[in-house]
């Protein structure tokens, strides 16, 4: 049994009001067990101090038994009363170092094991499938180097290969859960985080993804089938794996031997020959998780379950006859009318969009007319003597000036001098207008370098 191997009241802790200090303690623990050979009492209290200060300082002790009612005030007392309750639950041991009385701390074994598993439990660490894959072939194939460890080479395979299709089993079992909690009544943000933020953090990203895209499965499988199956043909590597058995003293004699190995291979070569079956229901699972997921969330996105929403699913179909008299007989629903300042309006239905005719590309054709037409509206606005009064003010007293000179500081000046420029080659203007190549720039307008010259008697 259970109990015959470790103390009935080892868990108890676990159960207390300090369940969390006697966690954070047992890990306190581990650590010391894993940099020391040799762990003195007073270096763990210490650590336990230098850890786990605070919560020390925080925790009542009150409720953990008459016999555990002493001064415990500061924090040196709690930290004492700590270790002395794990050391009656059987987490610690004390022993006494040879000639002294100096303390220290040894952990069973059981108690290791258990510390250990809890401390994976409380951490997410990333599973290494490939590993236990890669591990089984290395062990198998170096045995053609060294005969020598031929049975260690089996047993390491056979224990890879255990924890490779208990953790795939996890995995499909894990998917299953997070399946399970869709059916719970939770809502769009529950939904949302529980896909995104937890299923997609610790199954999709820690555990599928690596699971899918490293190739170590199919690279290896067919390898260590092959040597496995070769050991079983050739007599002489079973016959040195037993004898090899026998010397360990792990079998008794030949015949418990044989029927283990043949066992242990059995396993393994079943185990890789159906591993793809196992990989491909996970694959299935985890489709069907996404898809309910999403099909759960859309549904609940374009539905509202509430009263509110049943009553407006109703309202808006209170012209189906069948609607009315239902809403009547169970629920005293009555339909009324009444007038007010829009009664004598119709009802205003909304039109159904149709597919319209695309517009025509007008093509235009130069009609020279259109230039002589702006000509004659510019005219209106801009008169002959208006045009003239302004390019022979340009003038001063001089007989000819050109763009260059002019500096335009205005929209109106520069129409009109621009209409001075086609006014000057026009017969009853009172000056003349001869344009060069190139242009000038004026205050942000690239005018034509364009000559202006008074005609005689003018």
């Amino acid at each position: 049994m259970l109990f015959d191997h470790i103390p009935e009241n080892l868990f108890s802790i676990l159960a207390s009001a300090n369940k969390k200090l006697y966690i954070e303690a047992l890990f306190v623990l581990r650590k010391a067990f894993k940099i020391e050979l040799v762990i003195r009492r007073t270096d763990l209290i210490a650590m336990l101090i230098d850890s786990l200060e605070t919560s020390i300082r925080q925790a009542d002790f009150t409720e953990e038994g008459e016999d555990l009612q002493e001064d415990v005030g500061d924090i040196s007392g709690k930290a004492h009363l700590l270790l002395r309750r794990l050391r009656e639950t059987g987490w610690l041991e004390i022993e006494y170092e040879k000639n002294s009385y100096d303390e220290n701390v040894t952990v069973p074994d059981y108690a290791i094991k258990i510390i250990n598993l809890l401390f994976d439990l409380s951490i997410d660490e990333r599973k290494e499938y490939n590993s236990y894959v890669f591990a089984t072939y290395s062990a198998l194939k170096n045995t053609e180097e060294n005969q020598d460890y031929l049975y260690q080479a089996l047993s390491t395979a056979y224990r890879n290969t255990v924890q490779l299709l208990d953790e795939l089993k996890s995995l499909f079992n894990n998917i299953k859960r997070y399946h399970m909690k869709i059916t719970d009544e939770l809502g769009v943000n529950d939904l949302l985080e529980e896909h995104f933020d937890v299923y997609k953090e610790k199954i999709i990203d820690q555990v599928y993804y690596p699971l899918k895209t490293i190739d170590s499965v199919p690279r290896f499988k067919n390898s260590i089938i092959m040597i496995l199956n070769e050991w079983v043909l050739k007599e002489s590597p079973m016959q040195e794996i037993i004898a090899q058995g026998i010397r360990s003293r792990i079998y008794v004699n030949e015949e418990q031997g044989r029927e283990d190995v043949l066992t242990k291979i059995n396993y393994i070569v079943e185990a890789y020959e159906n591993i793809d079956e196992l990989i491909s229901n996970i694959d299935n699972k985890h489709m069907d998780y996404t898809n309910v997921s999403i099909d759960k969330i859309r549904y609940l996105l374009n539905s509202d379950r509430s009263i509110k929403g049943k009553l407006v699913y109703f309202l808006k179909r209170t012209e189906q006859g069948k609607v009315i008299r239902l809403l009547t007989d169970y629920v005293e629903f009555y339909q009324h009318t009444y007038v007010d300042e829009q009664s004598m309006y119709p009802k205003m239905k909304r039109s159904k969009k149709k597919e319209g005719q695309p517009m025509k590309i007008a093509v235009y054709e130069k009609d020279e007319r259109q230039m002589d037409d702006f000509l004659k509206d510019v005219r209106k606005q801009y008169g002959t003597k208006r045009i003239d009064d302004f390019i022979v003010q340009k003038f001063g007293d001089g007989k000819m000036f050109t763009t260059a000179d002019v500096k335009i500081e205005t929209s109106e000046e520069f129409i009109l001098f621009m209409l001075g420029t086609i006014r000057g080659t026009e017969k009853g203007a009172r000056y003349k207008v001869i344009f060069k190549e190139h242009v000038v720039e004026c205050n942000g307008y690239r005018l034509p370098f364009v000559v202006f010259q008074r005609k005689e008697g003018k």
